[in-house]
C-alpha cells in the first residue's frame, strides 16, 4: 500500500480545515481513497473514510468537522487491493481499539495475514496494512505493552514502509518508519506527523526527521523516539527548517512533477521488489514457460519497456517473445493467436486503448493475458488473467519516469521466475536479482544528484539544435528510443533514437559541425567495435558526440553513470537519459509536465 499520512494531536479541539489541508497537499501520494480516524470524547475510534479521491471525498467524509483533538487522515494509492471502500485507510483491529494508515508496502503480510486468521482473526480488507492492526493486537493479548507490541510488529513485518496509529483512550499517536519517510512538526498547541516535509509548510517551523527502525510516541508534551530493535530512547535527532513557498506542496519542493519523480526512482524500485508477490510471479511465468508463443504488446514508453523484456527473457530464460506495438497488433500479429498464446500487455495507467482493444481481441481467439501496470482497478488489471502491479506510486507528470524504471524491473523479475521452469535460473539467482535491485536503489539514491549535475552541463550544449540522434546497441537500444522519445515530449525537440548499426546506414548524411549525437557505450562487449566506428565517423563530421558510459571512458563528452550490470543497466541509463531530458526542456522553459497535445494515457 501506497498513501500520504497526515495526523494531528492538541491540547484542545483541532482547528477546522488542517487536516483537510494537510492532505490536500499530499494528493500527489495517492487518489484511490481518502479516509479519516479519530477519537470522540469517550476515547473511542471514529472512522470515515471514502474510496474517491480528496476533492471528491471530502464533503462526504466531512473532514472539515473533526469534533476531537486527534485525528489520522489518509491518502491512498491502491498498490494492493482495488480502490473500494473496504481497502480505504484507516483499517481497524477486530475489536475496534486499534485504527492504522500506512505507506509503502509490507512485503511479508500474507504469511502473517495466514497465521492471524488460523487464530480466528478477521481481515475485511485486501491490504497489507491491515496486518498490523491485527498484528499489534495479538501480541498485546500474549502479553505485550502497546510500545512493544508495536516495534515488535515492526521487526517481523519485512518491507519498506511507515504506519501511524491511534489507539482507544490513549490521547497520542503512534508511529513507526521502516525504511519511509515520515516526519514530526509542532506548531502552537498541536504536534503533526506527515509523510513529506512540505506539507507541514506553516503549521511548523521545524521538523523532526524519524530514522529508520524508529517508533515515535506523539503526545500534547513531547515527542518520544524509540530504537524498533532495542526500544532504547533515542536521543539523537535530525531536525530541519522547513522553508517552502506556497504552490510547491504538491510537488514535495520540487519545481516540476516530472523532477520529482524522477528523484523517487530508488523508492519507487524499492518498493516494486517488495509488491510483487511471489505467487502471482510463479503463476505468471508458469503460464509463460507453458505458452505456445508469446507476444509482448505496449505502446510509447510501455513498448520500450517490452523490448527491453525481450532480452531479458532470451538471455534470463530462454524463452522467445515478440514485441509489437499495441497499436500494430491488430493488424497482423492477431492471425497468429490462439488457445496456447499469451499476451504480456503493459500499459502504466492500464486504460491505454490500443492495449485493450488487443487484449479483448486475443481473448476472442482464446489467448490468456498477463497484464503489467500501475493502476489497480483499471481496465488493464480487470481484463487481465492475472496481472502483476509495479507499485511505483502516482505518476502526475505526462513524460513516464518511475513507471518505465519499476515495469523495467517488474519484468527482470518476471524473467528470472520463467526461467526458474526453463532450468536456467535458481532460487539464488532470483535472490541475487532482488539483492542487486535494491542496493542499486540504495547506490542511485546517493548518486542522483552527481548524475543530475553532470547532465545539467551537457544540457546547456544541446540548447540551440532543433533535432538529434540517440543511439546504442544491445539491451539498451530501446533506451536510446525511450531517451528519443523524452526529449520529444520533454524538450519539445526532433529526436531519433536509432540502433549504432543504422546510423551508418543513412542517418550519419545529416550529420554536420555541431550536430549533436547521443550514443549510449554498450554494456555488451561485441558492439563496442560498432560504438567506436560510429563515433569515430561521427567526429570526423565534427559532430558534438555525448557517450553515456558505465567505466568513465568513452568518446566526446561523458553522462557518467555508476557501473551496474547487464540487467540493471538500462535502468541506470534510462534515468540519466531522463534527466538530460527534464534539464533541456527546462532550460528551454518548455510545460515539462504537460507537453502540448498530450495526456497521460491515450484511452480513445
Amino acid at each position: 500500500m501506497l498513501g500520504g499520512i497526515f495526523g494531528v494531536v492538541c491540547v484542545s479541539q483541532i482547528p477546522a480545515g488542517v487536516v483537510r489541508e494537510g492532505l490536500r497537499r499530499l494528493t500527489y501520494r495517492g487518489y484511490d481513497g481518502t479516509g479519516l480516524t479519530y477519537l470522540d470524547e469517550a476515547g473511542n475510534i471514529i472512522v470515515r473514510k471514502s474510496p474517491k479521491p480528496l476533492n471528491e471525498a471530502s464533503r462526504d467524509i466531512n473532514l472539515d468537522n473533526i469534533p476531537s483533538s486527534i485525528a489520522l487522515g489518509h491518502v491512498r494509492y491502491a498498490s494492493r487491493g482495488r480502490p473500494v471502500y473496504e481497502n480505504t485507510h484507516p483499517l481497524t483491529d477486530c475489536e475496534n481499539k486499534i485504527a492504522v494508515v500506512g505507506d509503502g508496502v509490507i512485503e511479508n503480510f500474507e504469511e502473517f495475514k495466514e497465521k492471524l486468521e488460523r487464530k480466528g482473526y478477521v481481515f475485511v480488507s485486501r491490504t497489507d496494512t491491515e496486518v498490523f492492526a491485527h498484528l499489534v493486537e495479538d501480541l498485546m493479548k500474549e502479553g505485550s505493552n502497546l510500545l512493544e507490541a508495536i516495534a515488535k510488529a515492526t521487526r517481523e513485518l519485512r518491507g519498506v514502509y511507515s504506519i501511524a496509529l491511534l489507539v482507544r483512550g490513549i490521547h497520542k499517536i503512534y508511529v513507526v518508519n521502516n525504511e519511509q519517510s515520515i516526519v514530526v512538526g509542532k506548531g502552537g498547541e498541536c504536534y503533526y506527523v506527515s509523510s513529506d516535509m512540505p506539507s507541514l509548510y506553516g503549521f511548523s517551523e521545524e521538523a523532526l526527521i524519524l530514522g529508520d527502525d524508529t517508533l515515535a510516541e506523539i503526545g500534547t508534551e513531547a515527542v518520544r523516539v524509540f530504537d524498533v530493535k532495542t526500544l532504547s530512547e533515542v536521543k539523537e535527532l535530525t531536525r530541519k527548517r522547513i522553508k517552502y513557498s506556497p504552490g510547491t506542496f504538491e510537488k514535495a519542493g520540487y519545481p516540476h512533477y516530472m523532477l520529482k519523480e524522477i528523484y523517487e526512482i530508488p523508492e519507487a524500485l524499492m518498493k516494486t521488489t517488495y509488491t510483487l508477490m511471489d505467487k502471482y510471479l510463479r503463476l505468471a511465468s508458469m503460464i509463460i514457460y507453458g505458452a505456445k508463443n508469446v507476444y509482448v504488446v505496449g505502446t510509447g514508453t510501455s513498448l520500450h519497456a517490452g523490448l527491453v523484456s525481450a532480452y531479458y527473457f532470451s538471455e534470463i530464460s530462454d524463452v522467445p517473445v515478440n514485441v509489437i506495438s499495441a497499436a500494430e497488433f491488430p493488424y497482423y500479429a492477431l492471425d497468429n493467436v490462439s488457445t496456447g498464446t499469451v499476451i504480456i500487455a503493459i500499459s502504466q495507467s492500464g486504460e491505454t486503448s490500443d492495449v485493450i482493444r488487443s487484449i479483448r481481441l486475443a481473448k476472442q481467439r482464446g489467448a490468456v493475458i498477463v497484464g503489467i501496470t500501475n493502476v489497480i482497478g483499471s481496465r488493464l488489471s480487470l481484463e487481465s488473467n492475472i496481472y502483476l502491479p509495479i507499485g511505483a506510486g502516482p505518476e502526475i507528470a505526462v513524460p513516464a519516469t518511475k513507471t518505465f524504471t519499476s515495469t523495467l524491473a517488474t519484468l527482470a523479475i518476471l524473467a528470472t521466475y520463467t526461467g526458474l521452469h526453463t532450468g536456467l535460473t535458481e532460487k539464488g539467482d532470483l535472490e541475487n536479482l532482488y539483492g542487486k535491485l535494491r542496493n542499486f536503489a540504495k547506490e542511485l539514491s546517493s548518486r542522483l544528484s552527481v548524475i543530475d549535475d553532470n547532465v545539467s552541463v551537457i544540457a546547456d550544449k544541446l540548447v540551440g539544435w532543433e533535432s538529434l540522434y540517440v543511439s546504442s546497441s544491445g539491451i539498451n537500444y530501446p533506451i536510446a528510443l525511450e531517451g528519443a522519445l523524452k526529449l520529444k515530449e520533454t524538450a519539445l525537440i526532433h529526436a531519433e533514437g536509432l540502433q549504432l548499426g543504422e546510423v551508418r546506414h543513412g542517418p550519419m548524411v545529416l550529420v554536420k559541425e555541431g550536430y549533436p549525437i547521443i550514443l549510449i557505450k554498450p554494456v555488451e562487449e561485441a558492439a563496442l567495435d560498432l560504438y567506436n566506428k560510429v563515433a569515430k565517423e561521427a567526429l570526423s563530421k565534427e559532430a558534438k558526440v555525448i557517450t553515456v558510459t558505465h567505466d568513465g571512458k568513452g568518446v566526446g563528452d561523458l553522462i557518467e553513470v555508476p557501473y551496474v550490470d547487464k540487467t540493471i543497466s538500462p535502468i541506470m541509463t534510462a534515468v540519466a537519459l531522463q534527466l538530460l531530458s527534464y534539464r533541456l526542456g527546462s532550460k528551454l522553459k518548455r510545460p515539462i509536465d504537460t507537453p502540448p497535445g498530450l495526456v497521460k494515457a491515450l484511452t480513445i
